[in-house]
């Protein structure tokens, strides 16, 4: 650490010295970023498959993928496959997906996953109301097929066995595939949010606002 003295004429002098000397302190305890509870897996220990991941100048590798990389090699790759499903050629719409993640993220107290989705929410047209009403659990500001959804994603995640009302509603409005679908959104999300809470991760610097503009931009 530099020395503090400050030699000066007067008071006002001296407290000038002692502050131009504070604050390049006080920048980088701003800038220090907490430290994972798990740290990330060294590159130069993976398999090359994970390895070859890492270095794709198409993707930016966001923190839930390097932290998952600790995981044996088939469940990783089965994770990422996971991962990659339940967000490209779904029944399930950017819309209603985001309504079952941000259930599913508020349940699971991830701050990992609201910090990528209440950018994703926004980004798909759900209104501060809604989004609110997500996070709380009571969905009265919800369209009644959100509020179904929703109710559908909290029984899952809180209880494991949903309501014999709640999935016959489910069936009224969607295909058993659909239903189906949305059972593995909601297990893909419950594991990230899992992983990132083992290690502690910290968040991205920029939240992921489309999955669609993250593989347009090279994400």
């Amino acid at each position: 650490m530099p020395s503090m003295s400050c030699a000066a004429d007067n008071a006002m002098q001296a407290i000038g010295c002692l502050q131009a000397r504070l604050i390049p302190l006080t920048v980088r305890v701003e800038e220090e970023k907490p430290m994972n509870r798990i740290p990330y897996p060294e590159p130069s220990t993976l398999s090359a498959a994970k390895r070859a991941y890492l270095d794709n100048p198409e993707l930016r590798v966001l923190n839930i993928a390097r932290i998952s990389m600790h995981a044996p090699d088939p469940i990783w790759r089965a994770t990422v496959d996971m991962a990659l499903a339940v967000v490209t050629d779904t029944i399930t719409d950017d819309w209603l997906r985001e309504v079952i993640v941000l259930r599913v993220a508020s349940l699971s107290n991830s701050a990992y996953e609201l910090h990528h989705h209440l950018s994703m929410g926004r980004a798909v047209g759900l209104s501060d109301a809604e989004i609110e009403a997500l996070r709380s659990g009571d969905l009265a500001a919800l369209s009644p097929r959100d509020r179904l959804v929703a109710q559908f994603t909290t029984e899952v995640v809180r209880d494991v066995d949903p309501a014999d009302e709640t999935v016959a509603a489910m069936r009224e409005h969607f295909t058993d595939e659909h239903l189906y679908e949305m059972l593995g959104i909601i297990g893909s999300y419950m594991n990230a949010a899992r992983v990132a809470a083992l290690a502690r991760i910290e968040n991205d610097d920029i939240p992921v606002k489309s999955w669609a503009e993250e593989r347009e931009g090279g994400g």
